[in-house]
């Protein structure tokens, strides 16, 4: 900046310190820009020059015989936050590196602050990173790693080359330089308090409060919203296998056995009795231990869950309706192949009607959670769940007992003994999908510890001199 006759300079201390003529007080700077630095200050040095008549033409002929005026060191420290925000971050499966414009002692000073890496943090400046993408991704990826004086390219190309080895990346940045880096990115996310427009544009992600923790937080809803759909879907698709099934029986055997359901009772199923407590496991909360581990790497609909739609919860709750509905017609004299009358087949429609509904109940308390029994289930943390249970208990004595909806539906009420039976399904669900999870999850222990896989370890690097 020139004013007046003056030239005043401002920059990176390893940029302006060798411009200067007064190596005697560049060499005390150099001294103490490494307290500074070491301190976690961001420091710039200051220098100035007297023009003379008959300014210079370029920018070089500018910058050069300068007179050192001093440093000047800002502190910009982290949030206390920050480190337990990075211990949950390691907890999740999340590799954090540092990437940053700072001088390197300032880098390595802030990441010991903040225990970004466990002792000394490997610190690497950017004229150091190679050029070659593959050798870039196999440098940095690692966690805790701090690479200092980096350009916008650099920063792009970091993104790139850690992208390139299969991780889903953020990438966080404040100034107009970060655009690209941002939008390279698979979650971009910018200062909303702090950074200019362009990095905002060109996030995916905003923090209002320019807080690292609040990224944990996203983490953790992210994390609670997959697994709620996983909850979701579980629940809707048994719940489908139990409609489904009569139809299938019904075709299979010619119509020799009667249609335990119709369409207009499959409606009132999905429409009226399923649909709120499927919202409701929507709405659950984080588990406590959501940070605690890697995510597994899975599809929302996987094996494990097709697994246990239909072999466990599907087929308990069809084979309790089609077995309470076959008890009603053998009960009542009914042989295969005849055609019972109207009031049977509507009675013990409802039977397996109720069923159906008695089982989303219990079905809904056993998707609350993957790996625990309903027993070990806080059943009232989600009171919005309880409230969708109420309203699916009044809407099955709706459909039941109030006659003009029960002839449009095509059933009637169960006989006393049919309702009793029916509640059986509850414990009897329960308790097979405890069996499953129990099952499921020691075999997963023995795995883990019979046929773990150990990885070649990441070279080591020198921590920055």
């Amino acid at each position: 900046m020139v004013v007046g006759d003056e030239l005043l300079v401002k920059g990176a201390p390893e940029s302006v310190l060798p411009l200067c003529t007064n190596t005697g007080d560049a060499a005390r700077a150099a001294a103490e820009l490494a307290g500074m630095a070491g301190r976690g200050l961001r420091v710039l040095a200051v220098a100035s020059r007297a023009l003379p008549p008959g300014r210079p033409a370029s920018r070089g002929e500018f910058e050069r015989e300068l007179t050192l005026e001093g440093l000047v060191g800002m502190q910009d420290p982290p949030r206390q936050n920050v480190p337990e925000a990075l211990r949950q971050a390691r907890q999740a499966g999340i590799k954090v590196a540092m990437v940053t414009g700072d001088h390197p002692a300032t880098a390595a000073a802030i990441a010991r602050q903040i225990g970004l890496a466990p002792g000394e943090p490997v610190v690497v400046e950017g004229h150091d990173l190679p050029e070659d993408e593959a050798e870039l991704g196999e440098l940095l990826d690692r966690d805790g790693v701090v690479v200092s004086r980096v350009s916008p390219e650099q920063k792009l190309a970091i993104a790139r080359a850690l992208q390139r080895r299969g991780h889903v990346l953020a990438m966080t940045g404040d100034g107009v330089n970060d655009g690209p880096a941002l939008s390279e990115a698979d979650i971009g996310v910018a200062m909303g308090m702090t950074g200019t427009d362009v990095a905002r544009e060109a996030a995916d992600l905003v923090l209002l409060d320019d807080n690292f923790a609040t990224i944990m937080i996203a983490v953790e809803q992210g994390r609670a919203t997959y697994t709620n759909i996983r909850r979701f879907l579980t629940y809707h698709l048994t719940s489908n296998v139990s409609e489904l099934v009569p139809f299938v029986v019904w075709i299979l055997s010619g119509g020799s056995f009667p249609l335990a359901l119709g369409v207009l009772q499959i409606l009132a199923l999905d429409i009226g009795t399923d649909l709120l407590p499927a919202l409701a496991l929507g709405g659950e909360k984080p588990s406590p231990n959501v940070l605690r581990k890697p995510p597994e790497k899975r599809h929302l609909m996987d094996g494990a869950l097709l697994a246990r739609v239909f072999v466990v919860l599907g087929p308990v709750q069809a084979a309790f309706a089609m077995g309470i509905f076959t008890l009603v017609l053998w009960g009542s004299g009914w042989t295969w192949g005849a055609q019972p009358s109207p009031g049977l087949l509507a009675t013990a429609s409802g039977a397996a009607f109720s069923t159906v509904v008695v089982g989303q109940m219990a079905n809904a308390v056993a998707c609350r959670s993957a790996t625990l029994p309903a027993w070990r289930i806080n059943w009232f943390s989600n009171r919005m769940l309880v409230a969708a249970v109420v309203v699916e208990a009044v809407l099955l004595l709706f459909f039941l007992s109030l006659a003009p909806v029960a002839r449009v539906l095509g059933h009637a009420p169960p006989p006393l003994e049919a309702a009793l039976v029916a509640l059986l399904v509850i414990p009897t669900l329960l308790a097979v999908d405890g069996l499953h999870k129990f099952l499921r999850h020691r075999g997963r222990d023995t795995r883990s510890r019979t046929g773990s896989r150990s990885s070649g370890d990441t070279p080591p690097l020198k921590p920055e001199g």
